[in-house]
C-alpha cells in the first residue's frame, strides 16, 4: 500500500512534470464538450503548484493519524484509479493529494479537446456573469449565475467554482489560496464559516460573498490568452 513518502514524492514530481498551459487549455476546451476528466487536471494543478515533498508530521488540530501539511496518513490502503477521475465531479477531491497526484500523472493519457470559439465565448460569459453579481451575493447566487452558461448539473458548477476558489479568483482577501502557496490540510479544514450550509463548499470559496468579487489579476494569469 502507498506510504506517505511515496505519495508526496509522486505529487511533487507530477506537478513538476506537468505543463500548466496544457492543463489550462484542457479546462477551457472542456466547457462546451463536457469533457470532465480533461477538466479535472486544472484543479489538481492549481492545488499542487506550490506543493513540496515533506516528512510526515501529525496534525496539530485533528487526529494525528493525518499529516498536518497534506492530510495523508503514514500509509493508505486505497490505490487511486482512473475511475475516480472519470466520475468527475462526484469522486473528485482536488485537495486530496493522492487524487491530485494521480490526476496529473495520468493526464497525458486522456483525450483533450482544443478550445473552440464556442469555448472562448463560454469562458467570457462565465466571468462576465460572476463579475455582474451584486455585493450582497452569496454562494447560492454563484451557482445560479452559471445556469445556462455551460453544460452540466449543480454539482459540476460547484466544482468549477471551487476550482476558481483554489486559484484565488473567488477568494476573500483575508483567506489564503493555492496560487500564493500551498494551504496546509490543517489550515484549510479548520477554517470554517459559522453558517453550516457553507461548510459543504471547499476552502476558500466557502467564505466568498459578492463583496469579494472576482480577482481580475488571477483571471488574467490563468486565462488571459483565452479572453
Amino acid at each position: 500500500m502507498p506510504t506517505h513518502l511515496e505519495l508526496v514524492t509522486q505529487a511533487a514530481q507530477a506537478v513538476a512534470n506537468i505543463d500548466p498551459d496544457t492543463v489550462t487549455q484542457a479546462f477551457v476546451g472542456s466547457l462546451s464538450t463536457h469533457n470532465l476528466p480533461a477538466r479535472s487536471a486544472f484543479g489538481s494543478y492549481v492545488v499542487l503548484q506550490h506543493f513540496v515533498a515533506h516528512e510526515f508530521r501529525g496534525s496539530e488540530k485533528f487526529s494525528q493519524v493525518g499529516c498536518f501539511y497534506c492530510g495523508l496518513s503514514q500509509e493508505t490502503k486505497r490505490v487511486e484509479t482512473e475511475e475516480r477521475v472519470l466520475n468527475y465531479p462526484s469522486q473528485t477531491h482536488h485537495t486530496s493529494i493522492q487524487y491530485s497526484a494521480y490526476d496529473l500523472s495520468s493526464f497525458a493519457h486522456r483525450h483533450v479537446d482544443k478550445p473552440s470559439p464556442k469555448d472562448l465565448q463560454m469562458l467570457r460569459d462565465i466571468f462576465a456573469s460572476l463579475k455582474a453579481l451584486s455585493p450582497e451575493a452569496q454562494l447560492s447566487d454563484l451557482v445560479k449565475s452559471l445556469q445556462g452558461k455551460l453544460p452540466g448539473n449543480k454539482l459540476e458548477r460547484m466544482k468549477l467554482l471551487e476550482t476558481f476558489g483554489y486559484a484565488g479568483i473567488l477568494c476573500p482577501q483575508d483567506q489564503d489560496h493555492y496560487s500564493e502557496g500551498f494551504v496546509t490540510s490543517d489550515d484549510a479544514n479548520s477554517r470554517q464559516p459559522p453558517e453550516f450550509y457553507k461548510r459543504e463548499w471547499a476552502y476558500p470559496v466557502r467564505f466568498w460573498t459578492g463583496r469579494d468579487g472576482v480577482n481580475e489579476s488571477l483571471v488574467t494569469k490563468y486565462f488571459g490568452k483565452y479572453l
